[in-house]
Order: C-alpha cells, then structure tokens, then sequence
C-alpha cells in the first residue's frame, strides 16, 4: 500500500507539503461570487491549505476582491492574473501545476466549500491512506445562496451519491461512469491531477469536467465517497449540463473510453441514459449520420422510441440531414445551371 507521505516523496515533494491542501480557484468574470467562495475557503475548519487563483477575468475587479480577502486572511492566498487569458482547460492546468500541497481541491468561483469540507475529505485519507480522490454530496442553491433542498435531493440521487456507497467505492470506474465525480469540490492527489489533466474544448467540447471525472476514474485504484454535503453549487453553473452539446461529448467519451468488466453494464446504462439529449446533440451540431446512427442503435432504448422527445429527435436529424447535405447539393446544381445558362 502506497501512502500519502511515499507518492510525495517519489514525485520529489518536500515533506513540509504532505498534509498541505491546494485550493484552485479558476476565475473569470464572478468578482462578487469569487468573494463567497474565497470566504468559503478561509472557514473551513481544517486548517492546512493554501487558496490559488488563476485569473481569466477582462479586467482587475477579481484582483481587487482577493488584496480585499488578503486582510482578512490567515492563509496564503496566491493570485495570478492570465494575460493573455489562458481559458478553462489551460487555466485550471495552470493552477494544478502552481500547486505546493500533497492534494489539492477544484472550487468554480461561483460555488462555495461547505466549513467542513476539507475535514470531512481528509479525513477519508484517514480510514484509506492510499486514496486518490475522495468527494462527497453537493448542495444546489440559487444565485443569492438559498438552498434548493428538492434539487439538492434529486441531483445526488441521479448521480448516485447515496448512503448505500459511503465508503471506498468497490469499483472505481463507476464514480466517472455514473457522474457521481463532482464538477468540483473534490480532493485529489495532486501528482494524479496534473498527469490527467483538463482536456481543451476543442478536444472535449463543453463536457470537460465530466471528461476530468470519468479519466481520474478509470485511472484511479481507489476513490471514496463521503455521504455528507461537502460544497454549494449554484443553478447557473448547472445550466450548462441541461444543454445537449455536452452530453454529445460525453456520450462520445463513455463510448471510446475502456473500462473494466465490471463497470461495462454501467457503461451501457449511462449512454443509454445520454441517448436522448447526445443524438439531438449530433444534429444541432451538423452531424446527422452520427445523430441517425444513434438514433437506430440498442443505446437508444425502446421505451425512449415511445416518447414525443424521439419524434422530435427524428425530426432534427431529418432537418440537419437537409440542411447539411441536402442544401450544399441544391446549391451546387443551382451554380452549374447558372453558369449552363450564360
């Protein structure tokens, strides 16, 4: 079994580090909402962390908020401004690599780390010493900071992080498979984060925090679940997983990612799941052959073929097959009869 204290020493750490936390903090544009999360962070009630900033914000109001949290602040709070900036992927690598601590947290700067936190996290390393990522539940609140208890409820049920999983999960792939891997507010071995890393949108699209999620997974060899709410998520930064494009992405992702035998009926279940919201998805996105292969394949379920929402899916690759191949046709014989008629 592989410690905590052995994994620092072989990544050639210093021993000063080893039960120091990294808190990264990826900014852009939330100066009002980045000084609850950072006052999230100076609450918690493990002591032995530090708070990076890397900064993607059109101008200085973030940098004004943290030299505003630095008088009041016990803990180091390292700040950084990208200029050019960096974006999503690159940014949160950056802060990954800034890192000082053995493990470090992802925080969104408009979410917030429940006081205990920290404790509650480090202290599955306690009962695990050879974990590499441990998270627990997440609560939804509104843009003002008023818990959402039924949307707090249906989330974690929907993702899975339930009573009966307490504990290290016997099958660590099924944390990325089944989303029950946070957006954020995860602990993690920060060796590991900066060897998975951020994949770029151009790579991943919008589902690149899903895309962390499942490849940690897969990779890890030992991952526990906390059944305690750990951070506060706000409604606007889960606006983006009820959009299609990311679930083509991730449908993309579950499909060509290899995963052991014991999760591959979870696989199949979570694209199933996918099905509906990834072939529209393929059509909003002008790939219509990919939307109408899904559309006929097992992974769309037969009682999904029942609802109104698989007409509607039909008809938007029906229209993305015209207006995508079809369209360029007509246009192509319009210009060569143009030029027979002059």
């Amino acid at each position: 079994m592989i410690d905590l204290h052995t994994r620092q020493r072989e990544a050639g750490e210093s021993a000063p580090h080893a039960q120091l936390i990294s808190i990264c903090i990826p900014a852009c544009n939330r100066a009002d909402l980045l000084e609850e999360a950072i006052d999230s962070c100076l609450a918690q009630t493990f002591r032995e962390f530090e708070i990076l900033i890397g900064d993607d914000s059109s101008d200085d109001s973030s940098q004004k908020v943290v030299e505003r949290c630095r008088l009041r602040s016990d803990r180091p709070i390292r700040y950084e401004r990208n200029q050019p900036r960096l974006g999503q992927a690159a940014n949160v690598n950056r802060l990954f690599a800034r890192a000082q601590g053995a493990r470090l947290l992802l925080l969104h700067d408009d979410d917030r780390l429940d006081p205990r936190a920290l404790s509650l996290l480090d202290a599955c390393w306690q009962r695990y010493p050879d974990l590499i990522v441990a998270f627990g539940k997440q609560r939804v609140i509104q843009h003002d900071g008023t818990p959402l208890p039924e949307s707090t409820e249906r989330m974690n049920r929907d993702y899975r992080r339930v009573a009966e999983r307490d504990g290290r999960l016997p099958v660590p792939a099924l944390a990325g498979i089944e989303q029950m891997f946070p957006n954020n507010g995860y602990l993690i071995d920060t060796p590991t984060a900066r060897r998975i890393g951020y994949r770029t949108v151009a790579e991943v699209g919008d589902a690149c925090d899903f895309d962390f999620g499942l490849r940690c997974s897969l990779d890890a060899n030992a991952i526990c679940f906390v059944n305690e709410i750990v951070s506060d998520v706000r409604e606007t930064t889960q606006a983006i997983s009820k959009q299609a494009l990311p679930a083509m992405h991730a449908f993309i992702q579950l499909r060509d990612s290899v995963v052991p035998e014991p999760a591959q009926a979870a696989r199949d279940a979570a694209m199933r799941r996918l099905a509906p919201r990834a072939s529209s998805s393929f059509a909003l996105a002008g790939q219509p052959g990919a939307a109408w292969r899904l559309l006929l394949s097992r992974h769309y379920a037969p009682r999904e073929r029942l609802r109104a929402r698989y007409v509607y899916n039909v008809w938007l690759a029906a229209r993305s097959t015209f207006r995508f191949i079809l369209v360029p046709r007509l246009n192509r014989n319009q210009k060569e009869c143009g030029k027979a008629y002059r």
